[in-house]
């Protein structure tokens, strides 16, 4: 169970959402709170093309590390962070089809691990960054809905 999850319905279908979330270049047209970037490291990749072992270039908030995809496939978009101060983490943006099918249900989640993993508990920096994902969600549902 992740420390950290954000949850948001989108009246928008899965690939669509899909299409806005890996379109890394676009974030600054609809998003400039905290995920500032992503890029891919090889530059013969599309972000679509990612596949396990590849690297992306992450800025939260100033912060810019080198982040291994975990997973790219129609519902589910990770990287696993590298270790800072014993911590790892696992990011998730979960891509999902409503009951009905027409919108998604996208969240967006963190495991994270290592000896002083308890630092993103809810009561400690999770409550931050809950609300960091939130506004991502709100983001990226305004920017998926407009579009559609």
């Amino acid at each position: 169970m992740p420390f950290n999850e954000s949850k948001i319905e989108i009246d928008a279908p899965p690939a669509k959402v899909r299409e806005i979330l890996l379109n890394f270049s676009t974030y600054p047209e609809w998003h400039t709170k905290w995920i500032k970037s992503i890029e891919t490291q090889e530059k013969d990749k599309t972000p679509e093309s990612l596949t396990t072992g590849d690297k992306v270039q992450v800025n939260i908030e100033g912060y810019k590390f080198v982040a291994d995809v975990v997973e790219n496939n129609e519902t589910l978009f990770s990287w696993q962070g590298p270790p800072v101060f014993t911590i790892a983490g696992l990011h998730k943006f979960h891509i999902e089809p409503t009951e009905d099918g027409a919108g998604t249900i996208f969240t967006q989640s963190q495991t994270s691990k290592g000896f002083m993993s308890f630092l993103f508990s809810p009561l400690i920096m999770g409550k931050k960054l809950r609300a960091d994902y939130a506004v991502f969600n709100r983001d990226l549902k305004a920017r998926a809905e407009a579009s559609t």
